[in-house]
């Protein structure tokens, strides 16, 4: 389920991550908000990105999505895949710059420069077995997905593996090949108004190589 929210212009509350502390900050952002509902352990959610929402494509298993052209995003818990690498058959991938977004930055960025390096899909390490918590030689396995994209939060372990947020600079290359699209991506919630875990709520918006 994909909860669309189809606004340019969006107001909201995040929680900031600065180097010296945490604060509260109300911004405005221009972009393309959503909220993606990946619940699932197991069952990766593939989506189309267009410039009203993520799309989800019903249906599409993995070994389809192995083969297919036709989705640029997909998600689980916290996890991402893009259409690339050991993912997908076309050439996409992430790019993550060293600085992280604030509202700003996120605005201004409209073009980014033409010899970025995209890195692909490859194998995560890290994906949580729903059952098997008390052996840690099962309590993950292997599966395709974004390394990259892994660096937008991390599990606090010692804290009731709370979700915490790097707000990481990230620049998604989506199909097709031979006319690349590009989006700047915010994934900055993981839990629902409840509280609710693999809520996730981003912010994005279509931007283009420089010349």
């Amino acid at each position: 389920m994909v909860i669309r929210k189809f606004q340019i212009l969006i107001i909201f509350s995040i929680i900031f991550i600065s180097c010296e502390n945490d604060e509260d900050i109300t911004c405005s952002l221009n972009g393309i908000e959503d909220t993606i509902i990946a619940t699932s352990f197991f069952e990766w959610k593939y989506f189309i990105v267009t410039d009203s929402g993520f799309q989800e494509i019903d249906f599409m298993t993995d070994d389809e999505a192995q083969n297919s052209y036709d989705w640029d995003i997909a998600m689980m818990r916290n996890h991402f895949r893009t259409n690339s690498g050991l993912s997908g058959p076309a050439n996409g991938g992430v790019y993550m710059f060293d600085e992280t977004w604030d509202c700003s930055s996120f605005n201004q960025i409209l073009d980014f420069s033409n010899d970025l390096t995209f890195t692909q899909d490859s194998i995560l390490t890290n994906i949580y077995q729903l059952g098997n918590h008390e052996n840690p030689d099962d309590a993950y396995t292997e599966d395709e997905g974004s390394h990259i994209l892994e660096n937008w939060g991390w599990f606090d372990i010692d804290n009731s593996y709370y979700f915490n947020y790097t707000h990481k600079k990230f620049i998604v290359k989506l199909p097709p090949e031979d006319d690349p699209r590009y989006i700047k991506l915010w994934p900055y919630q993981y839990y629902g108004d409840l509280g609710e875990s693999a809520h996730i709520s981003l912010i994005y918006d279509f931007i283009v190589p420089s010349e």
